[in-house]
């Protein structure tokens, strides 16, 4: 790989922040792969993580046990990851191993200085953080009497758009949300999608080849023609179609904003963990581990959150000082939704929830008493008190909101749409991908292990299927509801495929 390819140079730029790197790499195949898009929707750890849990009585008691290590880092050790170097995900943004932050604001030197060497860390600038839930933090919601709607939620698009990182030095929880959601492109053919515009591959240029010192225009509206050198021999130049489209996504992620909230954990008056329960009606894939169990982490807050809770930088950007946090109004979609709420309610898998709270209780005696029991717990499981719904919630004292985030900010706040969940263009992608398949037996393997068997047989009422996808979908519909549904159907490809037989013949069989 050259020393000019955009993805080294993108590597070896963001090493003193890992979090921003893996974000970006999953903002790229969000973009890249409509495929990865469609599954991350259905996972079931993030299709089972929604208010149903809240009901439930299944709550998870943090014990000392529960505590991560005095040399935490955030690791998981996920099979489903397609980079052989990749099996690890390992946070630590220093040769030592520890992760840091740029300090939270209001701080004695919470601005980097031009001076300052930001690669390394420097106590009077940066702070350490542990970041405890972030790949499979799937969403977050913001409850309380004064809510807009009893309350307002904002969900990931994309692995580690959203995460929760715990400051020790101030014993504070940190959510990070960054504002750039992705669009899928269809990348697989040179011109099944328009190229980049030049202000796109400018504002790549601006801030990585000439080091924050270009002043190229990029707000060009013209289109890259074909021909041009983005299609020459990237191996040697870093330039060709699929580059280019991620030098334009970099530049566009780069210059786009992380947003914060943070809570102090004196300020915590409630928590409860809940996961979902495990069924017991079926034998469990030795497969299965705490990632594929969802739960939600609940925390009740005695106070408003103040005009210190709420803060904005800027991933990479040509003026140094933007990259470090900086107070800003709530910036949480609806009305003063983070200023009004009085209880988050954190849903991810029952592994970084578990992480997060047994944190939380390391750190802070108090909370640490709630689990065990030896600390009023406004979210304690009570006799015939099950229910921590959004509705529940109590109102903040109208005393105590006066001055609540009275920070002022001059830029535009991201819209709804960018905490959505959702990927634009996705299905659109897959579709087009399906339809240059000319066998149609792989279209339809391609469907069912992307969307899923009940996609398949929704074959049959699509008036523009093919009379080959409207027989076979025909045939898996009946082995669809002989086999026993998804579950039984998943099953039976997963026996198929661990005996060697021909996946095809199991579907049709």
């Amino acid at each position: 790989m050259s020393l000019m390819h955009p993805q080294r140079i993108i590597t070896q730029m963001m090493v003193d922040k890992m979090l921003d790197f893996q974000a970006s790499r999953e903002a790229w195949r969000m973009t890249a792969e409509p495929m990865t898009a469609i599954v991350w929707q259905r996972l079931t750890t993030k299709r089972e993580a929604n208010e149903a849990l809240i009901d439930t009585d299944n709550v998870i008691t943090i014990t000392s046990r529960d505590y991560p290590a005095s040399d935490y880092s955030y690791v998981v050790d996920d099979e489903d990851d397609d980079e052989d170097d990749d099996a690890i995900i390992d946070f630590g943004d220093t040769r030592a191993g520890q992760e840091y932050t740029d300090r939270h604001p209001p701080s004695p030197h919470n601005v980097q200085r031009k001076d300052m060497d930001q690669s390394k860390f420097n106590p009077s600038i940066h702070s350490p953080i542990n970041t405890t839930a972030s790949k499979y933090l799937f969403y977050v919601a913001f409850a309380g009497g004064d809510v807009s709607n009893g309350h307002v939620d904002i969900k990931a698009s994309y692995r580690h758009q959203m995460s929760l990182r715990i400051d020790e030095e101030s014993c504070s929880l940190n959510l990070d949300c960054f504002e750039y959601k992705p669009t899928c492109l269809d990348i697989l053919i040179d011109g099944e999608d328009p190229p980049p515009t030049r202000g796109e591959e400018n504002a790549y240029d601006n801030l990585i080849i000439t080091a924050g010192r270009g002043n190229f225009d990029e707000n060009d509206p013209e289109l890259l023609e074909e021909g041009e050198d983005y299609r020459a021999d990237w191996v040697q130049t870093g330039r060709d179609f699929t580059m280019t489209h991620y030098k334009a996504l970099c530049g566009k992620f780069l210059n786009s904003r992380v947003f914060r909230v943070r809570i102090a954990l004196s300020n915590v008056k409630g928590i409860r963990l809940i996961a979902k329960p495990v069924d017991t009606s079926r034998p469990r894939d030795p497969r299965e581990n705490d990632s594929d169990l969802s739960a939600v982490l609940i925390l009740e807050i005695a106070d408003p959150l103040g005009q210190d809770s709420f803060a904005v930088r800027t991933v990479r950007s040509r003026r140094n000082n933007d990259d470090a946090f900086s107070l800003c109004p709530d910036w949480l979609p609806g009305d003063d939704t983070g200023s009004k709420a009085t209880r988050f309610y954190f849903y991810g898998s029952v592994r970084e929830m578990k992480q997060t709270a047994g944190y939380m209780a390391r750190i802070c005696p108090k909370v640490a008493r709630m689990f065990e029991g030896k600390e009023s717990n406004s979210l304690a499981l009570a006799p015939g008190v099950i229910s921590v719904d959004y509705a529940s919630a109590p109102s903040h004292n109208s005393n105590s909101m006066v001055g609540v985030s009275s920070s002022t900010y001059d830029k535009p706040f991201p819209p709804p749409s960018a905490w959505d969940g959702s990927i634009a263009s996705a299905r659109e992608i897959f579709e087009r991908i399906l339809a240059r398949e000319e066998n149609p037996m792989k279209r339809m393997m391609l469907r069912m292990m992307t969307s899923g068997p009940e996609d398949i047989v929704a074959i049959n009422q699509d008036p523009n299927a093919s009379p080959e996808d409207v027989m076979l979908s025909s045939l898996v519909g009946r082995q669809f509801l002989r086999g026993g549904g998804t579950d039984g159907m998943l099953n039976a490809l997963g026996n198929a495929r661990e005996s060697g037989q021909d996946l095809e013949e199991c579907i049709i069989s």
